[in-house]
């Protein structure tokens, strides 16, 4: 299942919410074409005496769970956007301290947070999107920059100063990049989706044989719910994976705004 809410979590957020709204509607479809075969049976005189009370703890239950759900899925969202933000800062930094050192360490500083930057773009963001990313792969880039540092005897205090500021910025970039990786593995588990399908199918189900016989308010009670469901699906598979394609996603090219000159 999970290749399944994979593919539909890639896809823009208007594509997720068409699938999953067509989804929800053609269930719902489906329900009302059983119940009203089952209107006609006389199975439906004992269907008719279901009470509407049962919905009750269905629906309280699903709307926990979704809240839970959300609720994680908002903080893991918030938690990306953290570690980036904090990645990105402490490379500026680093960039940025690099104007206080010899020409020949400024440049090479430069060109392994250019490095590091690049290995972002083109390796790092694709592999926690496929969840392969791996804290055991060496950011060449950041290794290369601390050894620029490292290879720099200070002459003056203050750039003694800005050497171990600057050491102590690619450290914390190292550590932002550790959190974004493990972030970059959170996610709604397949068990968690299977309780929310489960729960919101006997649900839709139980609203139509509660009116059964009564085909114009079980249309219209179906279509409402199908909608909520779908709406909030929507948003759960929007927001679930940060670093993924598709959704509402973080995007790498904002490391580019970061000044190297």
């Amino acid at each position: 299942m999970h290749t399944v809410i994979y593919w539909i979590e890639a896809q823009a957020t208007l594509g997720i919410a068409i699938i999953v709204l067509l989804v929800t509607y053609t269930f719902a479809a489906i329900v009302f074409w059983i119940v009203t075969i089952l209107s006609r049976r006389p199975v439906a005189e004992e269907l008719k005496t279901i009470s509407p009370v049962t919905l009750t703890p269905l629906a309280v239950i699903l709307g926990l769970l979704i809240a839970f759900l959300a609720a994680r899925v908002w903080d893991n969202v918030n938690q990306a956007h953290e570690q980036v933000g904090r990645e990105i800062s402490k490379l500026s930094e680093a960039a940025l301290l690099a104007r206080t050192m010899p020409p020949d360490i400024a440049g090479k500083l430069r060109d392994g947070l250019k490095q590091h930057i690049a290995f972002i773009e083109t390796q790092d963001w694709p592999a926690m999107g496929r969840f392969e990313a791996s804290m055991k792969i060496d950011p060449v880039g950041l290794t290369n920059a601390v050894t620029a540092l490292l290879s720099f005897t200070p002459a003056q205090p203050q750039q003694q100063l800005a050497q171990q500021r600057a050491l102590d910025a690619l450290a914390n970039a190292y550590d932002a990049r550790v959190n974004r990786i493990r972030i970059s593995y959170v996610e709604i588990g397949e068990i968690q989706w299977m309780a929310v399908f489960v729960l919101a199918a006997l649900i839709i189900l139980t609203t139509g044989l509660i009116h059964i016989g009564r085909p114009r308010a079980m249309a219209t009670t179906l279509v409402i719910f199908a909608t909520a469901t779908g709406i909030c699906l929507t948003m759960l598979m929007t927001y679930d994976r940060p670093f993924a394609p598709g959704g509402i996603t973080l995007d790498p090219a904002i490391y580019n705004q970061i000044n190297l000159d």
